[in-house]
């Protein structure tokens, strides 16, 4: 078994055993993301060719369970680049999260917008009409983002916890 996979129990079937599923995996080794067909099982006799999959569950996802998988086809698309992203994550971390987009046309629109009712504030209809464009055209990006957000968080609170012994 060459390969080391992860994905989520949320991104499973109810019941997946054996049957051809599509599924969203990342290489335990370089944390890339692809979206696959593939059939999973819990016994690795059931599978033509098995790796090793983990699939993480629980309100934390701490919890894991080992699996099987035989990828029948991968669709690697346009890889997410983890070290880029975490970097830009730590390094967002220390500046100013305003966004300037200088643009007339854009500030009129989500104006617009606001005085009719369907947002808040201009910076509640900017925020969510970007969250909203990104998590449509970017979703391994977006899919991404997220586990290094919770990861970031979850050694935060580590070290802070383990700091108050």
């Amino acid at each position: 078994m060459a390969g080391k996979y992860i994905t989520s129990e949320s991104n499973l079937p109810d019941d997946p055993k054996g049957e051809e599923i599509q599924l969203q995996v990342s290489d335990e080794e370089t944390k890339e993301i692809f979206d696959i067909r593939a059939k999973i099982d819990r016994d690795p006799d059931t599978l033509a060719d098995p790796d090793t999959l983990t699939v993480v569950k629980g309100p934390h996802e701490n919890t894991e369970e080992e699996w099987y998988i035989d990828i029948l086809e991968t669709d690697s698309g346009d890889l997410i680049d983890a070290e880029l992203l975490e970097s830009t994550l730590t390094d967002i971390q220390n500046q100013s999260t305003v966004i300037n987009t200088r643009s007339e046309e854009v500030k009129t629109l989500l104006q617009y917008l606001t005085e009719k009712g369907e947002y808040e504030s201009v910076s509640e209809a900017s925020r969510t009409i970007m969250l909203e464009y990104l998590s449509d055209t970017y979703p391994e990006l977006v899919s991404e983002y997220i586990d290094l957000k919770i990861q970031s968080e979850r050694s935060e609170l580590a070290e802070e916890l383990h700091d108050h012994r």
